[in-house]
């Protein structure tokens, strides 16, 4: 008889557990009744395997899995653990060999049911792990994956209210002791979610309960509450990135860049801060990545924290991958580092090909002719081609030598440009404007500064304002060096206006005396 988690039609099915609890023809009575053949020393690894694969995926109460875990397979994990059962696909954690799978599907032959120690199921092995992926062949990657159901239950389970998204959720598991508030509708969500056993529908939902209930207080009691309590200082959870999955496509040309991050939450009991905590490469450690973009703090270090994250809080690595020259794969693993103190995960576990962005530098297409990725002008555009994608950009003022020419300047908004502005930051100087005489001030832009009261006569007779130029003498502006001066005023350097007028009066006085 195989038990499936009930899904709410609401909710996307992410995952589809089949329990080896209850009595099969094949397995011949529940796990429970025959056992594994784990010793307690044994068991004390695996839950330690379980406790710390928790911690990496954000749940600090490893011992819920771990009760799930015992309740379903004695914590086993390989077929060497559990030899009645089924052989699943082989995995290295298994020295080479199975993992148990369930046999309530059929004959073994057939190669349906769960596999691994939480028992995963899709099918047949492989529609399991195309669904699931190989990861749950391993010890971590099944309790990750457990994490991601069990979270999935909570945020759906109709015992437990105000869990909306998996941040929540994780608080909520986090928040979890035997004997307190949250301990009931756990064991309920787990009998109904994880089994298919209602409270109404279920026959046997009652010795189910207990079954999940005395599991997980037998296994966190059997290791000791000090076994489960994490106290490391520096400890990571991975929360999400946005750039694709290691399983997805994720195709860049030669030289191509793109953007993102890598969130992850402080599972530690020491604060990060930027310059201190960073994104570091793996397999091997302090490798100079391939992909390594402009913003990374080095060849080995992606970036630093985008801003301090106390122990629970969530924070970003945020960073530029660039295509490689040559075509072909580049996987880079990732791990966080407290640059000088310590790794975030023991070296070689794990922990260190978990974080990974894999880039895949393809061929870019042909760009048309008569374009490069040089920016060239075509009339008043800008043009030019990458990875076969033309760009053209209209130029408002022009185009010169592949650049966009910079709009003309008329800071003082009084109509000139700057090229003919003799003062742009005054709009009463500028060409054409008014001129005011003898202020020392060039208004109109021609150089000189008007004389007042002094004309220059031409041999046509017509007179022009005078002016005075640069070095004080006084000049027909129109026709420098022509004319005669009248009205009082020297042409040559000398006295001013009022020494011409005080000359004249002086002139008048004496012919006034003659006179007499």
């Amino acid at each position: 008889m195989l038990f499936r988690p009930a899904m709410r039609h609401s909710v996307p099915v992410f995952l589809v557990l089949v329990g080896l609890l209850g009595c099969t023809p094949e397995l011949g009575g529940d796990i429970a009744s025959k056992g594994s053949s784990l010793t307690a020393a044994q068991r004390r690894v695996r839950a330690g395997q379980i406790r710390d694969a928790a911690a990496a995926n954000g749940m600090t109460q490893g011992w819920l899995l771990a009760g799930i875990a015992d309740a379903e397979t004695n914590m086993s994990h390989c077929w060497s653990e559990l030899t009645w059962a089924c052989q699943g696909p082989n995995s290295a954690d298994c020295g080479g060999g199975p993992v148990v799978a369930g046999a309530g599907d059929g004959a073994c032959s057939l190669r349906q049911g769960g596999l691994g120690m939480f028992q995963f199921d899709a099918g047949t092995y492989d529609q399991t792990l195309a669904r699931e992926g190989t990861r749950i062949l391993s010890i971590a990657g099944n309790v990750a994956a457990a994490v991601d159901f069990v979270v999935a239950m909570v945020i759906r389970s109709v015992y437990i209210s105000g869990v909306d998204n998996r941040d929540q959720a994780i608080a909520w598991l986090n928040g979890v002791r035997i004997g307190n508030d949250r301990w009931h509708p756990w064991i309920q969500t787990v009998t109904h979610y994880y089994n298919g056993c209602t409270p109404s529908g279920c026959s046997v939902y009652t010795s189910r309960y207990n079954h999940y209930r005395d599991n997980t207080s037998g296994v966190y009691n059997e290791m000791g509450a000090a076994f489960w309590v994490l106290t490391r200082d520096y400890a990571a959870t991975y929360v999400n990135q946005t750039f694709p999955l290691a399983a997805a496509a994720f195709n860049l040309y030669p030289g191509q860049e793109s953007s993102g991050y890598i969130e992850m939450r402080n599972a530690g009991t020491a604060t990060w801060r930027p310059g201190e905590t960073f994104l570091g490469t793996t397999e091997p450690r302090d490798v100079a990545s391939p992909i390594a973009g402009p913003d990374w703090v080095s060849p080995s270090r992606a970036a630093t924290i985008d801003r301090a994250v106390a122990p629970g809080e969530s924070g970003r690595f945020n960073f530029t991958v660039r295509g490689p020259a040559a075509t072909g794969d580049y996987p880079q693993f990732f791990n966080l580092v407290q640059e000088g103190v310590t790794w975030f995960s023991q070296q070689g576990g794990p922990a260190d090909n978990q974080l990974q962005v894999r880039v895949t530098v393809v061929a870019p297409p042909a760009c048309p002719a008569g374009t490069s990725e040089a920016w060239t002008c075509e009339g008043s555009d800008r043009v030019r081609c990458q990875w076969g994608e033309v760009t053209r950009e209209p130029c408002e003022h022009g185009c010169a030598a592949g650049e966009c020419q910079a709009a003309p300047v008329d800071m003082d908004g009084d109509g000139a440009l700057a090229s003919a502005d003799c003062d742009d930051a005054n709009a009463s100087v500028h060409p054409g404007a008014p001129e005011v005489c003898e202020d020392g001030i060039d208004q109109d832009c021609d150089g000189m500064d008007r004389l007042c009261g002094a004309v220059i006569e031409d041999d046509a007779g017509t007179s022009d304002d005078a002016a005075i130029d640069g070095d004080g003498g006084v000049v027909d502006p129109s026709r420098p060096g022509s004319g005669r001066l009248s009205g009082g005023c020297s042409a040559a350097p000398g006295p001013s206006r009022a020494g011409a007028l005080a000359l004249l009066a002086m002139a008048l006085t004496a012919f006034v005396r003659r006179r007499r």
